[in-house]
C-alpha cells in the first residue's frame, strides 16, 4: 500500500479504491459549502461518496452541507462516536494543523497532524475496525518482528481518543492495529500486545491467520440429507 507510505493528496482517493472498490456512477454533486471549507475535506467527501457505501463505522465525519467555523475561525469536521473528541482546524491557519477537543472542554489542543494525513489516518482506521475479514490476537512483545513480518509502520500518532501506544501498519494487502491489551491479559514479567490484521476479502485474511495457526477458513454450508422413503 505504497499510498499510505508515500502520501500525496490522491492518497485517501487510492486506498479506498484498494480497499472497497469504487462504484460506476456513485458520487451524486456535492452539496453547497462554505467557500472557507478546505479543499482537503470536499477531496475526502467527494472520494467517500465514490464508495457507493459506508467508509466510517465508529468515528464520523461531519457532513459537508453541516460544516460552518464557529465564532474564532475553528471549523470542526470530525467527531468520536461517543461525541468524547472533536477534531478541528483554524481556517485562519494556512499549514492545515488539526485541533482536538475533549468532549466538554472549551479550550482546542493541537495535534501532531496536518488534515489531510489525518483525513487519511481516520480513512485507513474505520477501514481496519469496519472489516469483515479480521482477527486479534496477543502476542509477547519479543514476538512482535516475527507477527508483523513484511509489515511497515505507518506514520500516523495515536488519536487523543486512543492510548498513545496505538500504531498502524500496513502490508501489501492487510492493516494492523497495535495496541495495549486490555488490562488483566499480561502477567507479571510479560509484555503482551494486541494486533488486529484486517484485509478487504476473506480470501487474503488466512495468509495472515496462517501465522497464528488460526483456521480463518468459512465452515461449509449444512445441508440436509435427501429424504429416502423406507423400503415398505
Amino acid at each position: 500500500m505504497d499510498e499510505l507510505l508515500s502520501i500525496t493528496s490522491a492518497s485517501v482517493s487510492r486506498f479506498l479504491r484498494r480497499w472497497y472498490g469504487v462504484v460506476d456512477g456513485a458520487g451524486g454533486p456535492q452539496p453547497a459549502t462554505s467557500p472557507h471549507v478546505p479543499g482537503e475535506l470536499i477531496m475526502w467527501h467527494k472520494a467517500a461518496d465514490c464508495v457507493g457505501r459506508p467508509v466510517t463505522f465508529q468515528d464520523r465525519p461531519i457532513a459537508l452541507s453541516n460544516l460552518a467555523p464557529d465564532s474564532s475561525g475553528m471549523l470542526e469536521f470530525w467527531v468520536e462516536n461517543q461525541n468524547g473528541y472533536s477534531w478541528a482546524v483554524c481556517l485562519a491557519d494556512g499549514r492545515r494543523r488539526v485541533f482536538s477537543r475533549e468532549g466538554g472542554r472549551v479550550d482546542w489542543v493541537e495535534t501532531e497532524e496536518a488534515l489531510g494525513d489525518f483525513l487519511l489516518h481516520c480513512t485507513v482506521r474505520e477501514a481496519l475496525i469496519g472489516s469483515a475479514s479480521k482477527f486479534t490476537v496477543f502476542v509477547d512483545s519479543s514476538e512482535l518482528d516475527e507477527a508483523l513480518e513484511s509489515f511497515e509502520r505507518l506514520k500516523f500518532v495515536a488519536l487523543d481518543s486512543e492510548e498513545p501506544q496505538v500504531e498502524l501498519w500496513c502490508s501489501d494487502n492487510a492493516l494492523v492495529r497495535m495496541a495495549p491489551p486490555p488490562m488483566g491479559y499480561s502477567t507479571p514479567g510479560q509484555q503482551l500486545l494486541m494486533l488486529t490484521f484486517a484485509t478487504p476479502s476473506d480470501s487474503q485474511i488466512e495468509r495472515y491467520a496462517s501465522r497464528f495457526n488460526l483456521d480463518m477458513q468459512p465452515e461449509p454450508a449444512h445441508s440436509e440429507p435427501l429424504y429416502e422413503p423406507p423400503p415398505f
